[in-house]
């Protein structure tokens, strides 16, 4: 019965993740069919089942199209650089995850997004509850990105239309996930400090190197785990 809570409390909070998901999922699998010669819904699937990460797999449309620019190492940095944000993530829940089944613990490092995180930080649960109600909400999600990459996969073999801009289905999620999450007031500040750390990164950059300006994620996240880093010092040692 407590499963069950669990499970049912798991959907409810991952009913925006769902709407989110499924459109952008869908915005992944036209593009994928539309862009890249010989895609079909299986490679949807199986990117979407394995990787698990929105922002990767929509780069992995530009440079499938033009793999011919890509080596095995380029391809590597280029996806530890775009998913380097997971593994601040995952600090938060070190302690938390090390208590789980090894088998749990894996898929749940497999299963973590932004999406994910943000459910699960908002979550109070503690223990077995905890373990459950991640569980749950990590494979909810997991089947909403695999469903709408599957569904916009077979709707792009056969619709044609021009896909100009469906590359902004992911940053409007963003977007509604921080809103969402900037609602409580202890979220604000690091919200405000990413915020800064990318601009102090993004306007010279634009101004100075404007062909680099998509090179910009790990410096900004440098800048921001240093300063996140920096408070937690300073606050554990006014405790």
């Amino acid at each position: 019965m407590t499963f069950d809570r669990e499970m049912r409390d798991a959907f409810f909070d991952s009913l925006p993740v769902l709407m989110g998901y499924l459109s952008m999922g869908m915005a992944f699998g036209v593009l994928l069919v539309t862009q890249v010669p010989g895609a079909n819904a299986f490679w949807a699937f199986g990117m979407s089942a394995s990787t698990i990460s929105g922002s990767m797999q929509f780069a992995a449309i530009e440079m499938l199209k033009n793999a011919v620019l890509y080596s095995l190492g380029l391809t590597f940095l280029l996806s530890c650089l775009i998913n380097i944000r997971y593994s601040v993530y995952a600090l938060g829940f070190i302690r938390r995850f090390k208590t789980y089944p090894w088998y749990i613990r894996w898929y749940l490092v497999l299963g973590l997004t932004d999406e994910t995180y943000a459910i699960a930080c908002r979550s109070r649960r503690r223990g077995k509850s905890a373990m459950r109600y991640h569980l749950c909400v990590t494979a909810f999600d997991h089947f909403y990105w695999v469903a709408g990459s599957v569904l916009g996969a077979a709707a792009g073999r056969f619709l044609k239309f021009d896909t100009a801009g469906m590359e902004f289905a992911m940053t409007a999620l963003f977007l509604v996930i921080l809103v969402d999450l900037v609602r409580e007031k202890e979220n604000r500040i690091p919200a405000l400090i990413g915020g800064i750390s990318t601009a102090v990164v993004l306007i010279p950059t634009a101004l100075c190197l404007p062909g680099h300006t998509n090179k910009i994620l790990l410096p900004a996240m440098l800048i921001m785990t240093a300063i996140l880093l920096l408070l937690r010092k300073r606050r554990e040692a006014h405790q």
